[in-house]
């Protein structure tokens, strides 16, 4: 009951408050009414109405003159950037102006995402019509010691041979200190993650087995090659969190095309080129297509 109670009381206060007129708490230009206090709080509170419908039972009416008290200071604060002309200095300009356009940009994709269909049947759908895109790569799960050179990684290998244990030894001799901190352990790697040298080099290498050393352009590596992983097929549930996210991006993508086709989009590449003073980096070269070949003079010409 106590919860109802304080999910009605926050739905209640905000929806009475937000057709009303009065004002809570006026600072010079800016004021907030009732309504507008409860989202502050709310905000404050991380988004959670419960908290806010929580605190403003349990609140007096000094405990809520009081909150309201460190609102007015933080719009004093506003208002005196305001007076001192701070609004309109190119920083803080800048940043209103952005984080107006977050905001737009947030408001606007909540209300468009109403109209998405994202049900279960929708999502099965889409796994359906797209069940070939939803395989799970080959992949081998590795552990990796990098040193300097190749007499380390010899040392780190001999070190292995002797402690019979790899993740001691790669605390020890990585010069990774990312993977040396659990173990050298670099996860499941897709062929082509790694540098072509280490693809090839483990690519028949035994489970529980070691691999080096290997050059690369990072350093000298010493491999254990943990288990191996075959490629699947991904089940529905497997690959549900992949599905929405695609299903959002593609609505995404379509409002876009709708917006350019209503809104003229400029890009100046002049004013880039030499963006904070630093040119632009050349663009790569294309390689260039081969001349067509000329057919042969006709000798009966």
């Amino acid at each position: 009951m106590g919860a109802a109670v304080v999910l009605s009381v926050s739905a209640v206060a905000v929806s009475a408050f937000a057709a009303t007129e009065e004002t809570a708490v006026v600072v010079g230009n800016e004021s907030l009414k009732p309504g507008e206090v409860i989202e502050v709080l709310q905000s404050s509170a991380g988004g959670n109405p419960m908290m806010v419908g929580l605190m403003l039972t349990q609140a007096t009416l000094a405990d809520r003159v009081e909150m309201v008290k460190q609102m007015a200071d933080a719009m004093l604060f506003a208002e005196g950037a305001r007076i001192s002309g701070l609004a309109d200095r190119e920083d803080v300009a800048l940043k209103l102006k952005w984080q107006r356009m977050q905001l737009l940009l947030e408001a606007y994709l909540q209300e468009i995402s109403k109209k998405w269909d994202m049900s279960d049947k929708a999502v099965k759908k889409y796994y359906a019509e797209h069940k070939e895109e939803f395989i799970q790569a080959p992949a081998t799960h590795l552990r990796h010691i990098l040193t300097s050179s190749e007499k380390d990684a010899n040392n780190a290998i001999l070190d292995i041979f002797k402690d019979k244990d790899f993740a001691k030894t790669a605390e020890k001799f990585s010069r990774d200190t990312n993977t040396a901190q659990r173990g050298g352990d670099l996860g499941w790697m897709e062929k082509g993650v790694m540098p072509e040298s280490i693809d090839k080099a483990i690519e028949t290498a035994r489970p529980n087995s070691l691999v080096g050393p290997i050059k690369t352009d990072l350093g000298w590596h010493v491999l254990e090659v943990l288990e191996r992983r075959p490629s699947k097929q991904l089940t529905f549930d497997e690959a549900k969190d992949e599905i929405v996210q695609r299903l959002q991006m593609s609505y995404i993508a379509k409002e876009l095309e709708d917006l350019r086709k209503k809104v003229k989009v400029e890009i100046n590449e002049k004013a880039l080129e030499n963006l904070g003073g630093i040119p632009a980096a050349p663009a790569a070269k294309t390689p260039e297509a081969p001349a067509e070949e000329k057919p042969a003079d006709n000798a009966s010409k």
